[in-house]
């Protein structure tokens, strides 16, 4: 015999405490879920957008992040003078060295300051990267000038157009503001590279090279060319040397976002994340 429906909700109003839990568990759990893709989506957007399907970011053997990798500034003219790179329209090679550290900034979420992404950077390299001007000039070579990021004018109160903030080893001037769509390049301070380098005594090493191919089959023989390389400084090898296709590594990044939620929802760990450009 069937218990009537009746039962049911004359059951859920005597026990109101027992069904106010639940419902309030339920509603939590699914929240967190919501929450929790909401921010995969956001990341892979922005991983997936960094990135340039012809491009290769080399880092130094060993190294895991471009903040962590100490690739000597040799490796530049070793890189620059393999076949297969793209040029620019003055016949110059598509090869950007770069350089990666932190600066500490007060922020509007925390007046005592956070991290920010500093890049030392040549022209080439902002050639090679999909960022465009929205307000102000690029900074000048062998200036103490900086151009930043909409994200950090929005959250930094200090980072403004004409503003001068201090990290390194002194005071910067921000001449620029870009616009990287949604990346997160958004997120960074760019100055000329020599510059930079000296501000954090880096300059005999750098971070990476940006490399860019002709074409999607010269990138495969390009990508082999770099990993074959045994020539010191550079030391390339697959399971060692970090050239990726920034797009592709950033999708696998957000794939493995992506699955964690469900992973824990089974009680299997979370994936390890790398995240770089």
């Amino acid at each position: 015999m069937a218990i009537p429906f009746s039962y049911n909700v004359r059951n859920l109003m005597v026990r109101k405490t027992t069904t106010m839990m639940t419902s309030a568990g339920i509603m939590l759990s699914v929240a967190v879920l919501v929450a929790s893709l909401a921010l995969v989506n956001g990341l892979r957007t922005v991983f997936a957008n960094t990135g340039h399907p012809l491009q290769l970011l080399i880092l130094r053997k060993g190294g895991t992040s471009e903040l962590g990798s100490l690739l000597p500034t040799e490796s530049f003219e070793i890189l620059r003078s393999k076949a297969g790179m793209a040029v620019d329209g003055k016949g110059e090679a598509l090869v950007s060295l770069e350089l990666v550290n932190v600066a500490n900034l007060p922020s509007v979420d925390n007046p005592k300051g956070m991290n920010i992404t500093v890049r030392g950077i040549n022209p080439v390299g902002i050639e090679m990267r999909s960022v465009r001007l929205t307000d102000g000039r690029w900074f000048r070579s062998g200036q103490r000038e900086i151009v930043i990021g909409k994200s950090v004018a929005r959250r930094y109160p200090t980072a403004k157009l004409g503003s001068r903030i201090r990290f390194g080893k002194g005071d910067w001037e921000i001449v620029g503001i870009t616009d990287g769509g949604e990346s997160a390049l958004n997120s960074e301070i760019w100055g000329d590279f020599n510059q930079i380098a000296s501000d954090y005594n880096r300059q005999d090493s750098a971070s990476s090279v940006l490399v860019r191919a002709t074409d999607p089959v010269t990138l495969d023989a390009l990508k082999h060319s770099i990993e074959d390389d045994r020539r010191p400084p550079l030391s390339l090898s697959e399971t060692t040397t970090r050239a990726r296709l920034p797009p592709a590594h950033h999708s696998n990044s957000s794939e493995s976002l992506w699955q964690w939620p469900w992973r824990s929802a089974a009680g299997l760990p979370r994936p390890t994340l790398c995240m770089r450009r």
